[in-house]
C-alpha cells in the first residue's frame, strides 16, 4: 500500500468510527483543530482542473485508440481499482469510497465482474440496511466498469434498480455483473447483490457508446 493510500485509509477509519461513536461523549476541540489544520495543509497542494475517476486531472479527452486500448489492458491485467483510483466506489485514493474490490472473471468470450464487500454503517439507510442511493451508485459503478473491461464502454443512459430485499449493513454482500446483450451503440448490462442465498438487489443498465467518450 502506498503512502497516499495509507493516508486515505486512515481518513476512512476516522469517518467509519465517527459514524458509530457518540460524539457528545468525546472532547473534540483538539481533534477538530487538528483536522482543520490538516485541511489547510492539503489545500496548499490542490491542483486545479477537471476531475476524473481515472486520474487526479483529465489525462486525455477522446484519446487515441492506442491510449484507450492501453487503459483497458491495464485494467484487465491489474484490476478495476488500478484504472479508477479516484472512484467514489472502488477508488483507493477516494476517502468516501467503501472501497469495493472487484475481480475480472473470463466467461466465454466476455468478462464478468465478481466481488464481495461489507458495507459500513456510514452507508446506512433503513435500519440495518444499506442506503438505496448507495446501492444504485454502486450498481452504476459495477456495470460501467464491466463495460470498460469488455471494451463496450459508454455513458449511462438508464439504470433500473429493483430492491428485492434489505441489503444488510456489516454483512458480506456478493456482487456480480455481466453483459446481457449489445444493440448497436447500446450495451445492456446486468448486475446483482446477494447476501448468502438472498437476492438483495438487481439492476439493468443501458450504456451508450459515443465517439467523445473518454476514460481519463
Amino acid at each position: 500500500m502506498s503512502e497516499p493510500e495509507e493516508f486515505i485509509e486512515a481518513l476512512r477509519s476516522v469517518i467509519r468510527t465517527s459514524r458509530i461513536a457518540d460524539l457528545h461523549e468525546v472532547a473534540l476541540g483538539e481533534a477538530t483543530a487538528a483536522l482543520n489544520e490538516l485541511a489547510a495543509q492539503l489545500e496548499t497542494a490542490v491542483v486545479p482542473g477537471e476531475r476524473t475517476q481515472a486520474a487526479l486531472l483529465t489525462s486525455w479527452s477522446g484519446g487515441s485508440a492506442d491510449a484507450v486500448q492501453s487503459f483497458r489492458d491495464r485494467i484487465q491485467q491489474l484490476g478495476i481499482e488500478s484504472g479508477f483510483p479516484y472512484s467514489p466506489y472502488v477508488g483507493a485514493l477516494n476517502a468516501i469510497a467503501p472501497p469495493i474490490s472487484l475481480e475480472i472473471v473470463p466467461v466465454g468470450d466476455r468478462f464478468e465482474l465478481h466481488g464481495s464487500h461489507v458495507f459500513d454503517a456510514i452507508y446506512n439507510g433503513p435500519p440495518g440496511g444499506v442506503h438505496g442511493g448507495v446501492i444504485a451508485g454502486a450498481m452504476d459503478e459495477l456495470l460501467g466498469s464491466l463495460c470498460v473491461v469488455n471494451e463496450v464502454a459508454g455513458f449511462t443512459g438508464t439504470l433500473t434498480v429493483r430492491y428485492e430485499a434489505l441489503t444488510p449493513i456489516a454483512a458480506p454482500i456478493t456482487l456480480r455483473a455481466w453483459v446481457d446483450r449489445l444493440e448497436g451503440r447500446k450495451t445492456i448490462a446486468c448486475g446483482t447483490f446477494h447476501h448468502g442465498e438472498t437476492l438483495c438487489a438487481r439492476a439493468e443498465g443501458i450504456f451508450i457508446n459515443t465517439s467523445s467518450f473518454a476514460f481519463g
